[in-house]
């Protein structure tokens, strides 16, 4: 992959001499006023996507128009520039010119393959143009309690609309598998996890397993609300320290709880403590995320874990006023007075589609508000459909598994036949009869998927990457809209004391097609892993980590850390490979006319 680090550019200085006199005479006589410094970022946001003309929010035309006009900007990039390290660094001036992630890739083809093409462009410039409206809402007060909730109604309209495109599109496309038999995506997504109903069900069953797996360990269930600083709050724009902050964004704060957790993870590791769970990430009314976490330990370790966490949690502005009672509450789940499953479960409905929940209610400066559904034309969105556009919006992954087994082996063995495990050790055909869920009218042959059990196969709720079960994977050539490369596919699982004896799953090949077309093109989609834990040095490509810089624009780009990097053998024969036309060749006009006027 190819991550780019970019740091803001200076602002312009003297061209000619070294950048410390440069300084010096800008110190003198005032050339780098802050005028021109105010001058040089509007000229950095020039080429972004307003948020509206004329007092007009902007269309998918104006989208379409900007993706266009980058895409051949970088196509006129890779004619005239010379080698492969200046293509990516200009590539990425124009990536951040207009506040959107440099492209990644495996080779240089890849990142090029995608910097031309408008489709790529489309996308991310969508996503920044959401992002920074929904960003200045957020920080004019028009998202919030009194206004709009979680996300502003503009925003929500946006997505939503690109939500039903999006479903038209998978309404619109067939998919035959190697059996004949042909559903259209739509009826294939409404089988899997974008089922909303089937997501609901399957978090809810995983959730009853780690609290059927603790009862039966004696353990405790604690539950965790953790909240951002008061710096990460707007408040509806009223709040000064979210000001002097930077006015941050929800994915600032999400970063925040994100490395707090990593923090406290890291300390209970120390202390031998292991805790297992779910945590639930929702919003407060102006944004801001919030984390839910129901987790699970042995008694005699929950009162360092409470320490540990509060510790964490109030490491930073612990001694704000109100820090103490609002950033970091407990519940204790105590038997006889509901259960855990029960507990969360307001939550998970109320974050997903809102069944069963009633009055969807949110609490604010210590005041409890009810958020009714709003109705802007002939569309209503309930505060359910705010929370999944809040969450698509900003890129925030809202439920997240700690500890356990993983659920992708779960999945993976209700795919594999009761047969092909006949012969399999113990606890592969445990495992697999805990997944599988029969149906029938006889109370004696229904049974329900029991993700306790699945658990106590694999190894138990705190078995880690020693799982007795893992899942079986073959490389298969994937060929892309950018590049064709290896990835790994799953067909089946196997036990981890056996590697060499797979059971296979049921997998399909599909043909997918357009309705009224007569041919497909035939896939299979490959499935990526999720690692939250970094082990161990990885060997990184050399422009990893490095962080460009220059005196002005049109001077030459170095790296800090003050060492030079040259390009691997192997970028730069892809990119003259790639390259419009080599040193000393003719334009591709003067070509023409050499040939259509050979010499004599």
């Amino acid at each position: 992959m190819i991550p780019f680090d970019w740091v803001e550019p200076a602002p312009p200085v003297l061209r000619g001499v070294p950048r410390r006199m440069a300084r010096a005479v800008e110190k003198s006589f005032g050339i780098a006023s802050p005028k021109n410094e105010m001058i040089e970022a509007l000229a950095w946001d020039d080429q972004r996507v307003p948020l509206a003309i004329d007092g007009v929010q902007v269309g998918e035309g104006a989208l379409h128009h900007a993706a266009e006009a980058a895409a051949r900007e970088c196509y006129a990039i890779c004619g005239r520039v010379k080698t492969a390290e200046a293509v990516l660094i200009a590539i990425g001036m124009v990536c951040r010119r207009r506040g959107v992630p440099l492209p990644r890739g495996r080779e240089l083809a890849e990142v090029i393959a995608r910097a031309v093409d408008k489709g790529w462009w489309l996308r991310q410039i969508r996503t920044e143009w959401k992002r920074r409206f929904e960003h200045v809402s957020i920080m004019l007060g028009l998202t919030y309690v009194k206004t709009d909730p979680y996300i502003s109604r503009e925003v929500a309209m946006v997505q939503a609309a690109r939500n039903r495109e999006n479903e038209e599109l998978l309404a619109s496309c067939t998919a035959t598998n190697e059996n004949g038999q042909t559903y259209t995506l739509a009826e294939l997504a409404a089988l899997g996890m974008g089922n909303k109903t089937l997501r609901r069900g399957e978090l809810m069953t995983r959730i009853r397993g780690f609290e059927e797996i603790a009862s039966d360990m004696r353990h405790v269930g604690m539950f965790w609300t953790i909240t951002c600083p008061s710096k990460f709050h707007s408040v509806g724009g009223t709040n000064a320290k979210y000001q002097k902050a930077g006015c941050p964004t929800p994915r600032d704060a999400q970063a925040y709880l994100v490395a707090v957790w990593a923090r406290m993870r890291a300390a209970l590791h120390r202390q031998g403590i292991q805790p297992y769970g779910f945590r639930i990430a929702e919003p407060h009314t102006d944004g801001c995320p919030h984390w839910h976490m129901l987790l699970f330990v042995a008694p005699e370790h929950a009162e360092a874990m409470n320490a540990v966490i509060r510790a964490y949690a109030l490491e930073e502005d612990g001694d704000e006023d109100g820090a103490a009672r609002n950033r970091c509450k407990l519940v204790q789940i105590e038997a006889g007075k509901g259960t855990a499953a029960g507990y969360i479960a307001k939550y998970v409905a109320k974050n997903i589609d809102g069944f069963g929940v009633g009055d969807h209610k949110t609490k604010e400066n210590g005041t409890t508000y009810v958020i009714a559904p709003d109705v802007f034309g002939n569309m209503e969105i309930s505060a359910s459909q705010r929370v999944t556009y809040w969450s698509q919006v900003w890129g925030i992954r809202q439920f997240q598994q700690i500890g356990g087994a993983p659920v992708g082996v779960w999945r993976e063995l209700r795919r594999v036949q009761v047969e092909a495990v006949a012969n399999a050790p113990e606890a592969v055909r445990a495992a697999h009869a805990a997944c599988q869920k029969i149906e029938s009218d006889d109370p004696v042959i229904a049974k329900q998927a029991s993700f306790a059990d699945y658990m106590k196969a694999q190894g138990g709720a705190t078995v880690g990457r020693d799982a007795a079960i893992k899942i079986a994977n073959k490389l298969v050539s994937i060929t892309g809209r950018y590049a064709t490369y290896e990835a790994k596919k799953p067909v089946g699982v196997y036990a981890s004391a056996q590697p060499d004896a797979v059971y296979e799953g049921v997998h399909y090949r599909w043909e997918i097609s357009r309705r009224g077309e007569s041919s497909g093109v035939a896939f299979a989609v490959p499935r990526t892993g999720v690692n939250n834990c970094t082990d161990g040095a990885v060997k990184r490509p050399f422009w990893e980590g490095a962080k460009a810089s220059s005196a002005d624009r049109g001077a030459d780009w170095e790296y800090r850390k003050n060492r030079p990097v040259s390009p691997a053998p192997e970028i730069v024969a892809m990119y003259e490979k790639y390259r419009q036309r080599h040193d000393g060749e003719p334009s591709a006009h003067l070509a023409y006319l050499m040939k259509k006027y050979p010499r004599e």
